[in-house]
């Protein structure tokens, strides 16, 4: 396995992971509060949901950044 594909794994993975815990979080919340509304239900998950996706997104970038790391040779930028 590459390097760039073993970093595209694990940055896919904690963006997946990232999307999961905000999902989770609003699916709390809707218990908490809502219990049996549908449109409380919908507009909780679209919320969540694109919080989670930017997040999960960010975070993939992150960890595929560190994992990938530089190339041979090249000095890294502090």
């Amino acid at each position: 396995m590459t390097r760039r594909l073993g970093a595209v794994l694990v940055g896919l993975l904690t963006g997946a992971a990232g999307l999961t815990v905000m999902l989770l979080l609003g699916w709390v919340l809707y218990q908490r509060l809502f219990g049996d509304s549908t449109l409380a239900l919908i507009l909780i998950f679209l919320a969540f949901g694109v919080v989670g996706l930017y997040a999960g997104w960010l975070l993939g970038l992150v960890v595929f950044s560190a994992v990938l790391g530089s190339d041979e040779g090249e000095e890294t930028t502090t």
